[in-house]
Protein backbone atom coordinates (compact mmCIF):
# COMPACT_ATOMS: atom_id res chain seq x y z
CA UNK A 1 0.00 0.00 0.00
CA UNK A 2 1.47 3.35 -0.96
CA UNK A 3 1.95 5.95 1.46
CA UNK A 4 2.41 8.88 -0.41
CA UNK A 5 -0.37 11.24 1.17
CA UNK A 6 0.51 9.42 4.57
CA UNK A 7 0.65 12.38 7.47
CA UNK A 8 4.16 11.26 8.72
CA UNK A 9 5.57 10.83 5.32
CA UNK A 10 4.24 14.53 4.01
CA UNK A 11 5.59 16.20 7.47
CA UNK A 12 8.77 14.59 6.81
CA UNK A 13 9.66 17.21 3.91
CA UNK A 14 8.73 20.62 6.56
CA UNK A 15 11.55 21.54 8.34
CA UNK A 16 9.96 23.99 10.57
CA UNK A 17 9.63 23.71 14.53
CA UNK A 18 6.26 23.16 14.46
CA UNK A 19 6.40 20.10 11.82
CA UNK A 20 8.52 18.29 13.98
CA UNK A 21 6.37 18.65 16.90
CA UNK A 22 2.95 18.21 14.93
CA UNK A 23 4.78 14.75 14.06
CA UNK A 24 6.27 13.64 17.14
CA UNK A 25 2.23 13.91 18.19
CA UNK A 26 1.35 11.95 15.76
CA UNK A 27 3.61 9.20 16.04
CA UNK A 28 2.50 5.82 17.84
CA UNK A 29 3.84 6.39 20.99
CA UNK A 30 2.96 9.58 21.64
CA UNK A 31 1.82 11.02 24.90
CA UNK A 32 -0.98 13.07 25.93
CA UNK A 33 1.36 16.09 26.58
CA UNK A 34 3.21 15.89 23.47
CA UNK A 35 -0.41 15.97 21.40
CA UNK A 36 -1.67 19.05 23.81
CA UNK A 37 1.75 20.77 23.04
CA UNK A 38 1.55 19.73 19.58
CA UNK A 39 -2.47 21.57 19.83
CA UNK A 40 -0.93 24.85 21.68
CA UNK A 41 1.62 25.25 18.65
CA UNK A 42 -0.95 25.10 15.83
CA UNK A 43 -3.14 26.83 17.67
CA UNK A 44 -0.61 30.20 18.34
CA UNK A 45 0.87 29.48 14.49
CA UNK A 46 -2.31 30.41 13.32
CA UNK A 47 -3.38 33.12 15.77
CA UNK A 48 -0.13 34.71 14.03
CA UNK A 49 -0.99 33.89 10.65
CA UNK A 50 -4.90 35.69 11.37
CA UNK A 51 -2.84 38.90 13.28
CA UNK A 52 -0.97 39.27 8.94
CA UNK A 53 1.92 37.11 9.36
CA UNK A 54 2.26 35.85 6.06
CA UNK A 55 4.81 33.08 7.04
CA UNK A 56 2.91 32.00 9.55
CA UNK A 57 -0.03 31.76 7.49
CA UNK A 58 1.35 30.07 4.64
CA UNK A 59 3.14 26.98 7.56
CA UNK A 60 -0.08 26.31 9.16
CA UNK A 61 -2.44 26.16 6.07
CA UNK A 62 0.07 23.54 4.73
CA UNK A 63 0.25 21.59 8.01
CA UNK A 64 -3.39 21.48 8.19
CA UNK A 65 -3.66 20.43 5.13
CA UNK A 66 -1.81 17.04 5.92
CA UNK A 67 -3.78 16.88 9.43
CA UNK A 68 -6.99 17.09 7.34
CA UNK A 69 -6.70 14.95 4.33
CA UNK A 70 -4.52 12.51 4.91
CA UNK A 71 -4.94 8.83 4.50
CA UNK A 72 -3.23 7.42 7.26
CA UNK A 73 -6.35 6.09 9.31
CA UNK A 74 -3.67 5.52 12.37
CA UNK A 75 -3.42 8.55 13.08
CA UNK A 76 -6.88 9.80 12.32
CA UNK A 77 -8.45 10.89 15.55
CA UNK A 78 -5.23 12.37 16.89
CA UNK A 79 -4.90 14.74 13.28
CA UNK A 80 -8.82 15.72 13.63
CA UNK A 81 -8.16 16.64 17.45
CA UNK A 82 -4.92 19.00 15.91
CA UNK A 83 -7.22 20.31 13.31
CA UNK A 84 -10.20 21.39 15.38
CA UNK A 85 -7.07 23.78 17.41
CA UNK A 86 -6.34 25.23 14.49
CA UNK A 87 -10.46 25.64 13.73
CA UNK A 88 -11.08 27.18 16.90
CA UNK A 89 -8.83 29.64 16.43
CA UNK A 90 -9.85 30.50 12.51
CA UNK A 91 -13.21 31.06 13.26
CA UNK A 92 -12.53 33.42 15.45
CA UNK A 93 -11.21 35.74 13.03
CA UNK A 94 -13.42 35.53 10.48
CA UNK A 95 -16.09 38.04 9.86
CA UNK A 96 -19.77 36.85 11.37
CA UNK A 97 -23.12 37.39 10.24
CA UNK A 98 -25.22 39.47 12.47
CA UNK A 99 -28.93 38.96 11.35
CA UNK A 100 -30.74 39.89 14.58
CA UNK A 101 -33.88 38.15 13.41
CA UNK A 102 -34.47 35.04 10.85
CA UNK A 103 -35.56 36.41 7.26
CA UNK A 104 -38.12 34.47 5.77
CA UNK A 105 -37.34 31.58 3.57
CA UNK A 106 -38.15 33.49 0.19
CA UNK A 107 -35.71 36.58 1.68
CA UNK A 108 -32.83 34.16 2.17
CA UNK A 109 -33.28 32.70 -1.02
CA UNK A 110 -33.24 35.95 -2.54
CA UNK A 111 -29.99 37.19 0.01
CA UNK A 112 -28.27 33.86 -1.41
CA UNK A 113 -29.03 34.24 -5.13
CA UNK A 114 -27.74 37.76 -4.49
CA UNK A 115 -24.71 36.75 -3.36
CA UNK A 116 -23.49 34.52 -5.90
CA UNK A 117 -24.68 36.54 -8.73
CA UNK A 118 -21.92 38.82 -7.29
CA UNK A 119 -19.44 36.17 -6.51
CA UNK A 120 -19.68 33.07 -7.81
CA UNK A 121 -17.18 31.43 -9.83
CA UNK A 122 -19.62 31.51 -12.61
CA UNK A 123 -18.55 35.00 -13.33
CA UNK A 124 -14.88 34.87 -13.09
CA UNK A 125 -12.86 35.48 -15.95
CA UNK A 126 -10.90 31.98 -16.09
CA UNK A 127 -14.50 30.35 -16.43
CA UNK A 128 -15.77 32.43 -19.11
CA UNK A 129 -12.74 32.44 -21.17
CA UNK A 130 -13.33 27.94 -20.52
CA UNK A 131 -17.16 28.43 -21.28
CA UNK A 132 -16.51 30.11 -24.33
CA UNK A 133 -14.11 27.39 -25.52
CA UNK A 134 -11.20 29.36 -25.78
CA UNK A 135 -9.09 27.28 -23.52
CA UNK A 136 -6.14 25.36 -25.54
CA UNK A 137 -5.71 21.14 -25.14
CA UNK A 138 -2.89 22.47 -22.19
CA UNK A 139 -4.74 24.98 -20.59
CA UNK A 140 -7.81 22.45 -20.63
CA UNK A 141 -5.40 19.97 -19.08
CA UNK A 142 -4.58 23.08 -16.34
CA UNK A 143 -8.32 23.25 -15.37
CA UNK A 144 -8.93 19.55 -15.23
CA UNK A 145 -6.24 19.18 -13.45
CA UNK A 146 -7.38 21.66 -10.37
CA UNK A 147 -10.82 20.01 -10.79
CA UNK A 148 -9.52 16.71 -9.76
CA UNK A 149 -8.34 18.08 -6.60
CA UNK A 150 -11.63 19.62 -5.56
CA UNK A 151 -13.42 16.85 -6.85
CA UNK A 152 -11.86 13.62 -5.79
CA UNK A 153 -12.41 13.77 -2.17
CA UNK A 154 -15.19 15.05 -2.03
CA UNK A 155 -17.35 12.63 -0.88
CA UNK A 156 -15.44 12.50 2.21
CA UNK A 157 -16.54 15.77 3.22
CA UNK A 158 -20.11 14.93 2.46
CA UNK A 159 -20.01 12.11 4.55
CA UNK A 160 -18.47 14.78 7.52
CA UNK A 161 -21.73 16.56 7.29
CA UNK A 162 -23.79 13.34 7.63
CA UNK A 163 -22.84 12.48 10.62
CA UNK A 164 -23.28 16.09 12.07
CA UNK A 165 -27.28 14.99 11.09
CA UNK A 166 -29.11 13.94 14.15
CA UNK A 167 -32.17 13.62 12.37
CA UNK A 168 -32.78 10.50 10.61
CA UNK A 169 -34.93 11.95 7.31
CA UNK A 170 -31.94 14.59 7.27
CA UNK A 171 -29.55 11.64 7.15
CA UNK A 172 -31.54 9.90 4.73
CA UNK A 173 -31.72 12.67 2.17
CA UNK A 174 -27.80 13.25 2.04
CA UNK A 175 -27.45 9.78 1.97
CA UNK A 176 -29.31 9.49 -1.13
CA UNK A 177 -26.89 11.86 -2.34
CA UNK A 178 -23.88 10.05 -1.51
CA UNK A 179 -25.44 6.82 -3.08
CA UNK A 180 -25.63 9.17 -6.44
CA UNK A 181 -22.28 10.22 -5.81
CA UNK A 182 -20.09 6.90 -5.40
CA UNK A 183 -22.60 5.43 -8.45
CA UNK A 184 -25.24 3.81 -6.77
CA UNK A 185 -25.25 0.15 -7.91
CA UNK A 186 -21.65 0.46 -9.98
CA UNK A 187 -18.64 1.70 -7.83
CA UNK A 188 -17.10 2.61 -11.33
CA UNK A 189 -19.96 5.12 -12.36
CA UNK A 190 -18.75 6.83 -9.15
CA UNK A 191 -18.27 10.82 -9.44
CA UNK A 192 -14.48 10.62 -9.09
CA UNK A 193 -14.13 7.31 -11.25
CA UNK A 194 -16.33 9.64 -14.52
CA UNK A 195 -13.77 11.99 -13.60
CA UNK A 196 -10.83 10.00 -13.86
CA UNK A 197 -12.13 8.72 -16.53
CA UNK A 198 -12.09 12.52 -18.51
CA UNK A 199 -9.04 13.15 -17.04
CA UNK A 200 -7.20 10.38 -19.01
CA UNK A 201 -8.83 11.24 -22.29
CA UNK A 202 -6.72 14.16 -22.27
CA UNK A 203 -3.62 12.64 -20.79
CA UNK A 204 -3.76 13.46 -17.74
CA UNK A 205 -3.45 10.75 -14.08
CA UNK A 206 -6.01 10.75 -12.27
CA UNK A 207 -4.00 10.20 -8.85
CA UNK A 208 -6.55 9.72 -5.66
CA UNK A 209 -3.13 9.99 -3.55
CA UNK A 210 -2.56 13.52 -5.44
CA UNK A 211 -1.06 16.42 -3.32
CA UNK A 212 -1.63 20.21 -4.63
CA UNK A 213 1.28 21.91 -3.60
CA UNK A 214 -0.97 25.44 -4.40
CA UNK A 215 -1.43 27.64 -1.65
CA UNK A 216 -4.76 29.07 -2.50
CA UNK A 217 -5.80 25.68 -3.40
CA UNK A 218 -4.71 24.23 0.57
CA UNK A 219 -6.66 26.76 1.92
CA UNK A 220 -9.90 26.28 -0.34
CA UNK A 221 -9.72 22.90 0.67
CA UNK A 222 -8.64 22.94 4.66
CA UNK A 223 -11.99 25.49 4.55
CA UNK A 224 -14.39 23.27 2.98
CA UNK A 225 -12.97 19.95 5.06
CA UNK A 226 -13.77 22.67 8.20
CA UNK A 227 -16.98 23.34 7.33
CA UNK A 228 -18.59 20.46 6.56
CA UNK A 229 -16.76 18.58 9.88
CA UNK A 230 -18.25 21.64 11.70
CA UNK A 231 -21.04 20.51 14.91
CA UNK A 232 -22.44 23.47 13.55
CA UNK A 233 -24.63 21.68 10.30
CA UNK A 234 -24.95 25.65 8.84
CA UNK A 235 -21.11 26.06 8.51
CA UNK A 236 -21.37 22.60 6.13
CA UNK A 237 -24.33 23.40 4.56
CA UNK A 238 -23.36 26.72 3.07
CA UNK A 239 -20.79 24.82 1.22
CA UNK A 240 -22.82 22.06 0.17
CA UNK A 241 -25.21 24.94 -0.91
CA UNK A 242 -22.92 26.54 -2.98
CA UNK A 243 -20.64 22.96 -4.55
CA UNK A 244 -23.73 20.67 -5.00
CA UNK A 245 -26.93 22.58 -5.44
CA UNK A 246 -25.56 25.68 -7.12
CA UNK A 247 -21.99 24.77 -9.35
CA UNK A 248 -23.90 22.29 -11.20
CA UNK A 249 -25.76 24.49 -13.40
CA UNK A 250 -22.03 25.63 -14.49
CA UNK A 251 -21.78 21.78 -15.97
CA UNK A 252 -23.86 22.20 -18.98
CA UNK A 253 -21.27 24.93 -19.90
CA UNK A 254 -18.25 22.96 -19.43
CA UNK A 255 -19.74 19.87 -21.31
CA UNK A 256 -19.95 21.67 -24.22
CA UNK A 257 -16.59 23.17 -24.37
CA UNK A 258 -15.03 19.92 -24.18
CA UNK A 259 -17.08 18.47 -26.61
CA UNK A 260 -16.26 21.79 -28.93
CA UNK A 261 -11.99 21.25 -28.04
CA UNK A 262 -12.75 17.35 -29.60
CA UNK A 263 -13.40 15.38 -26.23
CA UNK A 264 -15.63 13.00 -26.64
CA UNK A 265 -19.17 12.80 -25.10
CA UNK A 266 -18.63 9.43 -23.43
CA UNK A 267 -14.98 10.92 -22.07
CA UNK A 268 -16.93 14.23 -20.66
CA UNK A 269 -19.77 11.83 -19.19
CA UNK A 270 -18.79 13.51 -15.68
CA UNK A 271 -20.24 17.23 -16.55
CA UNK A 272 -22.93 15.63 -18.58
CA UNK A 273 -24.22 13.69 -15.78
CA UNK A 274 -24.35 16.92 -13.31
CA UNK A 275 -26.33 18.99 -15.86
CA UNK A 276 -29.79 20.47 -14.36
CA UNK A 277 -31.75 23.77 -14.72
CA UNK A 278 -33.80 22.49 -11.79
CA UNK A 279 -33.41 25.69 -9.05
CA UNK A 280 -31.39 24.53 -6.35
CA UNK A 281 -34.96 25.42 -3.74
CA UNK A 282 -36.88 22.84 -5.99
CA UNK A 283 -34.01 19.91 -5.61
CA UNK A 284 -34.56 17.78 -2.67
CA UNK A 285 -31.49 18.51 -0.51
CA UNK A 286 -32.51 22.37 -0.67
CA UNK A 287 -34.90 20.67 2.49
CA UNK A 288 -32.00 20.43 4.69
CA UNK A 289 -31.69 23.97 4.51
CA UNK A 290 -34.97 24.95 4.32
CA UNK A 291 -36.31 23.14 7.94
CA UNK A 292 -33.65 25.37 9.70
CA UNK A 293 -34.60 28.85 8.11
CA UNK A 294 -36.76 30.08 11.00
CA UNK A 295 -33.39 29.84 13.28
CA UNK A 296 -31.52 33.22 13.01
CA UNK A 297 -28.27 31.32 14.58
CA UNK A 298 -28.81 29.02 11.75
CA UNK A 299 -28.83 31.78 9.02
CA UNK A 300 -26.25 33.78 10.51
CA UNK A 301 -24.13 30.39 10.68
CA UNK A 302 -24.83 30.19 6.77
CA UNK A 303 -23.99 33.30 5.85
CA UNK A 304 -20.80 33.71 7.71
CA UNK A 305 -19.78 30.20 6.11
CA UNK A 306 -20.89 31.39 2.59
CA UNK A 307 -18.90 34.51 2.50
CA UNK A 308 -15.32 32.72 3.33
CA UNK A 309 -15.73 30.14 1.41
CA UNK A 310 -16.28 32.85 -1.52
CA UNK A 311 -13.32 34.65 -0.63
CA UNK A 312 -11.06 31.89 -0.71
CA UNK A 313 -12.57 30.48 -3.97
CA UNK A 314 -11.67 33.71 -5.20
CA UNK A 315 -8.45 33.59 -4.32
CA UNK A 316 -7.74 30.17 -5.31
CA UNK A 317 -9.33 30.91 -9.05
CA UNK A 318 -7.17 33.80 -9.65
CA UNK A 319 -4.27 31.71 -8.79
CA UNK A 320 -5.65 28.96 -11.14
CA UNK A 321 -6.31 31.47 -13.78
CA UNK A 322 -2.79 32.63 -13.07
CA UNK A 323 -1.66 28.75 -13.74
CA UNK A 324 -3.62 28.73 -16.88
CA UNK A 325 -2.83 31.62 -18.70
CA UNK A 326 0.72 31.00 -18.49
CA UNK A 327 -0.09 28.14 -20.69
CA UNK A 328 -0.23 27.83 -24.44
Amino acid sequence: MSTRNFSLQQLQHLHSREARIVADALTANATYSQIESAAKVLGDLTETAHQGNATAYAEYQQLLYILSLSDDVETALTRRWLANAIYRVEERFMPAADLSAPLSEADFQKRLEQEIAAQSREKHPMSQYVFAGNASPAQLQVFLRHQWFRTYRLYRDAADLLVNLTDVDEAAALSRYLYGELGEEDEQRSHPRLLAKLLNAVDLDADFEAITTMPEEIAYLNNRARSFRNPDAGWGLAVFYITELVVPGNHEKLYHALLQAGVSEDAAEYYKIHISLVPPRAKREWQLIARRIPDVAFQNSFLTSLAQHFRLERAYYDAVWEELQSVK
